[in-house]
């Protein structure tokens, strides 16, 4: 299976009215004015009090493309804001500069997906900062009209049910490296990724098996995310890069605690989350802890080896459209810094 950008007008516009459409489900319009680099002006914002983020899409006639831009800003409570991310898409033919893009699979599921391009108009911020600390393995190769492969960040299906809570994620995490990039003592780890992981690599991911392999995908970051979330409000230091999903560190370089997280408890991700958590652990003067999240407890069978290899199990379930942990108040309770 491939993923193809849309190119036709008729069928980029369907699927943007889509995935706009979804965004705004149960959101509040309200008239702002936004701001950029050089000019501001007033428009209809949609503030989606459950997420914290508000959306904005224009058809912008004089650069051919669907001008579609999402803030964290309190809409409810300001006036005047400035914009954090922009998804944008051409309405038709393709554009690898622009940074957002319609893409379909070989069954015509329709995906909202991202460069990973970003600006903000200071030093540090810029696509290979992003990459690098992005939270998320929702990497994928598409195949543009000229044969070129590019990889992109697949956000999330257009018509999926937690199609906002995955733009919601996107944002968010601009959000964050914008943030730790301004301040230089951000929680996330800028090294650069190995070749194999960048965007600009042309080589092909391994092919889609199913359906839900991509969107299971777009939801690794919304948990990792909401996970980090949780030890944050628990006073945890928390860090990521492209190797390790989530570890709280004990000094450079060195971890306390180290998380694999999985969306799935097929047996190759229980064998991925055990490999990733012993590799990933075996280079440490001092083994952290090393912790499996994963939705449900497995079978007993499981639980007793992983009781063996010294991994222990965090378990969720999706309350809604967001992941709630299980036993996470057990696992890091007061006193287990």
């Amino acid at each position: 299976m491939s993923l193809t950008p849309l190119t036709e007008r008729a069928e980029i516009k369907r699927a943007s009215d889509l995935l706009f459409g979804n965004l705004t489900r149960h959101c509040e319009r309200l008239v702002r004015t936004v701001g950029w680099k050089g000019g501001r002006e007033k428009y209809p914002v949609y503030w989606n009090p459950r997420l914290r983020f508000w959306s904005l899409r224009r058809l912008d006639r004089k650069h051919g493309r669907y001008w579609c831009c999402f803030g964290t800003t309190d809409a409810k409570t300001h006036s005047v804001f400035s914009i954090t991310a922009q998804i944008n898409q051409n309405v038709e033919g393709f554009d690898r500069s622009v940074g957002g893009a319609l893409v379909r699979d070989d069954q015509g599921r329709v995906y909202v997906a991202h460069s990973g391009k970003i600006g903000g108009g200071r030093p540090g911020i810029g696509k290979s900062g992003f990459v690098a600390g992005y939270r998320g393995k929702n990497w994928h190769t598409v195949i543009w009209p000229d044969m070129k492969e590019t990889e992109m960040i697949v956000i999330g299906r257009v018509d999926g049910a937690r199609i906002q809570d995955h733009i919601a994620h996107f944002v968010g995490e601009i959000r964050r490296f914008k943030k730790s990039a301004v301040a230089g003592t951000g929680q996330v780890d800028l090294r650069k990724r190995k070749p194999t992981f960048n965007p600009e690599f042309l080589g092909r991911r391994k092919a889609y098996k199913t359906q839900s392999e991509i969107e299971s995908q777009c939801d690794h970051g919304v948990v990792i995310s909401a996970l980090a979330d949780e030890l944050t409000k628990r006073g945890f230091a928390v860090a990521n890069d492209v190797h390790r999903d989530l570890y709280i560190p004990s000094s450079k370089d060195q971890m306390r605690v180290l998380f694999e997280a999985k969306t799935d408890q097929s047996t190759s991700s229980i064998y991925g989350a055990v490999g990733q958590l012993m590799l990933h652990a075996a280079p440490q003067a001092k083994k952290p802890r090393q912790v499996f999240v994963a939705p449900g407890m497995p079978k007993r069978p499981t639980m007793l080896a992983l009781n063996k290899l010294r991994i222990e199990v965090l378990a969720y379930k999706w309350g809604g459209s967001r992941p709630h942990f299980l036993n996470l108040t057990r696992l890091f309770r007061p006193g287990t810094k």
